[in-house]
């Protein structure tokens, strides 16, 4: 993404600074918002504030927790596909049908492929002619 932030609008914003305008003032004269200018002029002159660090790695830690929480339910999913998957061709269900069905429950072309000894792409192949094959 492109900033609005120029080398020239950085030197005119901290000159305004150094003449002593305020930020609502220096906002007005650029074009941008207060806001914008607070924050330009704390990356420009380096100032990272305690409570920033403290906000990022609580943020952080958060994400990473949610991300745990998705990666298990998807393990999950990938497990119970692939089970049902061997109980389906077990009970005689064509390969193909079998593969295409447990991809859409979530399971990766990698792990249906594992399951019968094939590469990933052979695993996609069998389920996409079962596919192509019921359309006509």
């Amino acid at each position: 993404m492109k900033s609005n932030w120029t080398s020239s609008r950085n030197k005119r914003l901290l000159a305004q600074q150094a003449a002593g305008r305020t930020a609502a003032q220096i906002a007005k004269s650029l074009g941008v918002s207060r806001n914008a200018v607070i924050g330009r002029s704390r990356r420009l002159r380096g100032i990272v504030y305690k409570s920033d660090i403290e906000s990022w790695a609580r943020a952080n830690a958060r994400r990473s927790q949610e991300a745990k929480k998705r990666m298990k339910a998807r393990q999950k999913a990938q497990h119970k596909a692939l089970r049902e998957l061997a109980r389906a061709v077990a009970r005689g269900e064509p390969k193909g049908k079998a593969m295409a069905r447990a991809h859409r429950a979530g399971a990766l072309w990698r792990q249906i492929g594992e399951q019968f000894g094939v590469s990933q792409q052979a695993a996609y192949e069998k389920a996409k002619t079962w596919t192509q094959r019921q359309r006509r």
